[in-house]
């Protein structure tokens, strides 16, 4: 066999660097799961958080211990008004009441009046 040369020893290929592709891809990963949840947030958990309640009323005041003085001098005032006016209803039905005891109407006097006797009966009337 003849004589070959032996092969060159040339120097192992020279390898580049792994860790960039595995940080870049671990950098992009989380960058990628971060716009995600945040895009989640944004269209579903958000709406929700944002809805208004209406607060309830505030509690009233309290009430003043007892009744006021001017308050009640005029409510009293109100009352003795109020009593005066349905005494002169009252009246006023009395009255009308005992005009519906009395003839009302006759054919002498339509007005429910009695005539006086020296009175002369208009022209027309028959007495």
């Amino acid at each position: 066999m003849a004589d070959l040369p032996p092969p060159e020893r040339s120097s192992p290929p020279q390898s580049t660097p792994r860790w960039p592709w595995i940080m870049g891809g671990l950098l992009g990963g989380f960058f990628l799961l971060a716009a995600g949840l945040g895009l989640g947030w944004y269209l579903f958990y958000r709406p929700i958080v944002n809805v208004a309640v209406q607060l309830p009323a505030p509690p009233a005041p309290p009430a003043p211990a007892g009744p006021d003085a001017a308050q009640v001098k005029a409510l009293e005032e109100q009352i003795e008004k109020q009593k005066l006016a349905n005494k002169q209803i009252e009246d006023q039905i009395a009255t009308l009441k005992e005009r519906l005891r009395a003839d009302v109407c006759t054919a002498k006097d339509p007005a429910g009046k009695a005539a006086p006797a020296s009175t002369p009966a208009p022209a027309g009337q028959k007495t």
